[in-house]
């Protein structure tokens, strides 16, 4: 399945930075949620899934929070 995948990264906000950042792409996978435990190594994440098919994904990594949200493409 393809989805759009907006990745929103925390970071320090210090020397006038954002406290996050956030990337854009289209990935192809069967599986969000092992998308991301593969990519980010970690068991440990909380899954919301809505009635229009989204699926996002959030941990921790590094003391900040990373959220992963798939849309169907």
């Amino acid at each position: 399945m393809r989805y759009e995948l907006i990745v929103t990264e925390g970071q320090p906000s210090c020397g006038g930075k954002s406290p996050s950042k956030s990337v854009i792409q289209t990935v192809e996978t069967n599986d969000p949620v092992m998308f991301v435990k593969q990519k980010e190594k970690t068991e440990d994440v909380e899954i919301e899934r809505n009635e229009g098919g989204n699926i996002r994904i959030a941990l921790m990594r590094d003391r900040f929070r990373v959220v992963y949200d798939f849309t169907e493409d």
